[in-house]
């Protein structure tokens, strides 16, 4: 068994509320209207379970090791949510989750980029985000929060 990225269930989400044990956490996973504490309801309400494609990484053991969410914005494929399982960091999850979900970008939307925001003290996704080949690109006018994020958009291709 290899590598695979597959639709999130709600049941996925239990497992992925245990990975934010504190407001900070959530906040630069989930951004600043993300709230918490939260339960099961604020939670599905707060990650836009309705708007985006969501998506677990599951590595050869079956395991839950990542989960990222899939949209459209500013004319382009959007990441967002995007987090590895605490005691998976600093593995190589977060670059294969990324590499899933720009395969999933290509097979479920038409367009030529793919785009996310990253708060700029968020130094390992910073790297990795640049390491496949994202590149800082002027802010969007209407973005929130420009002066603590960069905005990265890469080819799909």
């Amino acid at each position: 068994m290899s590598w695979s990225l597959e639709t999130a269930c709600e049941a996925d989400i239990d497992e992925l509320m245990t990975w934010f044990p504190s407001a900070h956490s959530v906040d630069i996973w989930g951004g600043p209207r993300f709230r918490f504490p939260f339960d099961r309801e604020t939670f599905f309400a707060d990650c836009r379970w309705q708007d985006f494609s969501s998506f677990c990484l599951r590595n050869p053991e079956n395991d839950f090791t990542a989960f990222g969410q899939l949209g459209s914005r500013y004319g382009r494929s959007h990441l967002a949510r995007l987090v590895t399982n605490p005691r998976m960091r600093g593995q190589g999850v977060g670059r294969k989750l990324l590499e899933k979900m720009i395969e999933a970008a290509r097979k479920e939307q038409d367009h030529a980029e793919i785009a996310l925001f990253v708060y700029k003290d968020n130094a390992p996704a910073y790297r990795c985000y640049l390491a496949l080949r994202f590149e800082v690109q002027e802010y969007p006018e209407d973005a929130p929060m420009p002066e603590k994020c960069f905005y990265l958009t890469r080819s799909v291709a």
